[in-house]
C-alpha cells in the first residue's frame, strides 16, 4: 500500500465525509435496519445513480453469485446494491481511510457484510503475485481519473480478471485541449491530475491484455445530470450551509459549480468502456 497517494484527494469537497454523516445522521440513529436505497442519496459518488449500475449489469453480463471487483470503491454504494439487487458477491477496494471505514459501518447496517467484502487498499498493488484472487467482473465509476498511472492501472485490471472476465468502466476525458485554468480546477476541485484525451486513452489501453473495447460517449447522458447538481444544491444552499457549515458548502458548491462548467464548455467528456480480458 502506497500510503503517499493520499494527498491526491487533499481539499476535494465531494470527499469530507463530514456532510455525508450529517445527512446521515438521522437514519443512522433509526433502529430499523438500513437498505441500499434508503443510501444511495448519499453513497454513490458517481452519476446517474442505480441506473448506472443497471446498465453495468448489463454490459458486464454478470448474474447471482458473480464474483465482482469494484475499483475506487468509494463509500460501498454500488457494492451494496450490486450484492442486494443481483446477488453478487463485491470485492470493494479503496484507498481512503475514512471512506474505507465508513463503507464498512454502512455494509454492516444494511446486513451485507456476507457478500460485500471491504479492502483497503492502492488499486496498483493488486494483481500479479501479490494478490491471490481473480474475479468475474471488474467496475470502476468514477475513479480512474484520480489515477494517472494509467498503463500500469490497466494492467492490474487484466491480472485481476479470469480469462474472458470482463470489465466496465465509468470516467472522464478531455473533449478538446484544456487551458491552465481548466487542468489547474481539475487537479485541484476534482483531484484529477491527469486527463487524456480519447486519442491518448486508447493508447493507454494498448498492451494491457484488455480486448474488445468498446468506447461509448456518455457526455450527453451526463451532462443535465451535473448541470441538475449543481442547481439542485445551489437552490438549496441556505439549508445545506445550515446543515454543514458555509465554510463546507461552499466547497461542495464550488466544486458542483465547476464539473459542470468543465462539462457545459466542451472541456470534459464521459465515457462508457466495456471489454474483457483476452
Amino acid at each position: 500500500m502506497t500510503e503517499h497517494r493520499d494527498s491526491r484527494f487533499d481539499g476535494m469537497a465531494l470527499y469530507d465525509l463530514q456532510h455525508i454523516r450529517d445527512a446521515l445522521a438521522p437514519l443512522l440513529d433509526r433502529p430499523a435496519p438500513l437498505t441500499p436505497a434508503d443510501l444511495e442519496p448519499y453513497d454513490q459518488l458517481h452519476y446517474l445513480g442505480h441506473r448506472a449500475l443497471d446498465h453495468a449489469v448489463t454490459r458486464l453480463g454478470a448474474g447471482p453469485g458473480a464474483e465482482v471487483v469494484d475499483i475506487g470503491a468509494g463509500l460501498g454504494g454500488p457494492a451494496r446494491y450490486l450484492a442486494e439487487r443481483y446477488a453478487c458477491r463485491v470485492t470493494a477496494v479503496e484507498l481512503q481511510p475514512e471512506l474505507h471505514r465508513l463503507s464498512e459501518e454502512l455494509t454492516s447496517l444494511c446486513g451485507l457484510s456476507e457478500r460485500v467484502r471491504a479492502v483497503r487498499a492502492d488499486a496498483l498493488t493488486l494483481g500479479g503475485t501479490g494478490w491471490s484472487e481473480s474475479y468475474d467482473h471488474l467496475i470502476s465509476l468514477l475513479a480512474i481519473l484520480h489515477i494517472p498511472h494509467r498503463a500500469e492501472l490497466f494492467g492490474v485490471c487484466r491480472d485481476l480478471l479470469r480469462p474472458e472476465g470482463t470489465f466496465y468502466v465509468e470516467d472522464l476525458y478531455a473533449r478538446r485541449p484544456l487551458t491552465a485554468g481548466e487542468r489547474a480546477d481539475l487537479a485541484d476541485l476534482v483531484a484529477c491530475p491527469y486527463l487524456p484525451d480519447e486519442t491518448r486513452y486508447r493508447e493507454d489501453l494498448a498492451g494491457s491484455g484488455l480486448t474488445d473495447v468498446a468506447w461509448t460517449d456518455a457526455t450527453a447522458l451526463w451532462l443535465p445530470w451535473v448541470r441538475d447538481r449543481a442547481a439542485a444544491f445551489r437552490h438549496d444552499f441556505e439549508n445545506r450551509a445550515r446543515l454543514h457549515g458555509k465554510p463546507l458548502a461552499d466547497r461542495l458548491l464550488r466544486f458542483y459549480d465547476t464539473v459542470s462548467a468543465l462539462f457545459t464548455t466542451g472541456a470534459v467528456g464521459g465515457v462508457r468502456l466495456t471489454g474483457r480480458r483476452g
